[in-house]
């Protein structure tokens, strides 16, 4: 009888134990809310590229701030690259899906003519087309 005792006693303590393991592995799994809702995602000294209709586009930055699912933030000195022009500058604000890229900041592009010091841009990859703002200085390649 003191066997049998035991047993159930052992029993209901490993049932017991097993519980509450089950209980702390499900309310330390638990995802907070604060972190579903948080979007923007910042990585330092990133590199990346893009594929778009006129090919591979290579960009970077000091630091790359994506605000949601299409808008990418380079902030700090950044580049896009591919085969037609090299534009270096700061703070360049990607948009993915309509493949525009703009700054307000100075900006340097190199393409096969030459070279374009302007104090900022707008890139339209759609129709292949880079428009310069403020003063602008274009120097050919000797």
């Amino acid at each position: 009888m003191n066997s049998l005792k035991i047993k159930k006693i052992l029993n209901i303590l490993i049932f017991l134990i097993l519980f509450i393991q089950l209980m702390i592995i499900y309310y330390n799994s638990k995802i907070s809310p604060v972190n579903i809702q948080k979007k923007n995602i910042t990585i330092e000294n990133f590199s990346s590229i893009l594929l778009s209709k006129y090919g591979v586009t290579y960009f970077g930055s000091e630091k790359l701030s994506k605000k949601d699912e299409i808008n990418i933030f380079l902030e700090g000195l950044s580049y896009l690259e591919n085969d037609f022009y090299k534009i270096y500058g700061k703070d360049i604000h990607l948009n993915v899906e309509s493949e525009i890229s703009y700054s307000d900041k100075p900006v340097k592009t190199i393409n096969s003519m030459g070279t374009m010091k302007a104090s900022g841009f707008k890139n339209d990859a759609n129709i292949g087309k880079i428009y310069f703002l403020g003063d602008s200085i274009f120097n050919f390649n000797d």
